[in-house]
């Protein structure tokens, strides 16, 4: 349970009122003075329920102090996901966008959310029983290219960066080894045959989990496809692996800017660009759910 002084300091920092700026709220030195330090494991209110957040860890303290980690990808799949939508949250850590997504698409939808490091998923297990939740399938494993098992890096205070290529010092990270499996196969095994939304946040393994979704690319073709662009990016954006995949498959790609008080989509050609303004970008399908969801994410050509 949070002390008074935590709750205090959160109930005036969830009022925090910008798109952009959630996590820097939450983990400023400032913050962190006023509410003082603690491994508290504690409940915290976010979008579409309640996530079971210890303090002590970057993405877990926007949870309770803020109420969310970044309101730009709350605004943007309210505007995509409806009622009865399958959708995917590939790398889920305490759920907060899932939660999100099972609250959207309701009891007619379903929410197949992956997250491979096993303390986290005891705590998305005990978060889906406090939020009374149905419609989500929790994977508890990494996707990639090919079936095997991979190293996964858990930096100490933000479990959020927990990378299957990026390695760091041993005193200040944790490597566990964790299965990973093909989206295509999951696909198949789950009889899923319509996407109308995933969100990848995998720390620059995105491309290897596109890589190891192309069957289902090219069979089920999800409508729309969230995903980090964290990599330096040396010459035109369509040299990054994960843009390269999605152009084959006929995606159209907007950047996700940062935003204060309104929010939109900046659509964008990858082909001219070599910098993009933030790190989020929304790739969708052409045909007939385009125009749709472009509109529906304020897109600026």
């Amino acid at each position: 349970m949070p002390s008074l002084r935590q709750s205090l300091v959160a109930a005036l920092s969830r009022r925090y009122p910008l798109y952009s700026g959630c996590a820097w709220i939450a983990n400023s030195r400032t913050l962190r003075r006023l509410a003082g330090e603690s491994d508290e494991l504690v409940w915290s209110k976010v979008p579409g329920g309640e996530v079971l957040a210890p303090l002590d860890d970057y993405v877990w303290r926007s949870a309770f102090y803020v109420g969310e980690l970044d309101r730009k990808i709350t605004w943007i799949c309210r505007r995509i996901v409806r009622p009865g939508d399958v959708v995917l949250d590939i790398g889920a850590n305490i759920g907060m966008v899932t939660v999100w997504l099972s609250h959207l698409v309701g009891p007619g939808g379903v929410v197949h959310s992956f997250e491979p490091n096993p303390p986290l998923c005891d705590r998305l297990i005990a978060t889906f029983k406090r939020n009374g939740t149905s419609n989500v399938k929790l994977h508890p494993f990494a996707l990639g290219s090919t079936a095997r098992e991979l190293n996964l890096c858990i930096p100490h205070g933000n479990a959020g960066e927990a990378s299957l290529v990026m390695h760091r010092d041993p005193s200040r990270s944790t490597t566990i080894s964790v299965p990973v499996q093909r989206l295509s196969d999951v696909a198949v095994r789950e009889g899923i045959r319509a996407i109308r939304f995933i969100k990848i946040d995998v720390e620059l393994f995105e491309a290897e989990v596109l890589e190891g979704a192309r069957e289902l690319l090219e069979r089920t073709r999800p409508e729309s496809i969230l995903f980090e662009m964290n990599a330096t990016i040396k010459g035109a954006v369509s040299d990054e692996p994960a843009v390269k995949i999605l152009r084959e498959y006929d995606y159209d790609f907007f950047a996700v800017p940062r935003r204060r008080v309104w929010m939109r989509l900046e659509r964008f050609d990858p082909e001219t660009v070599s910098h993009l303004r933030g790190h989020d970008v929304l790739a969708i399908a052409k045909g007939r759910s385009f125009d749709a969801i472009a509109r529906a994410v304020r897109a600026q050509a």
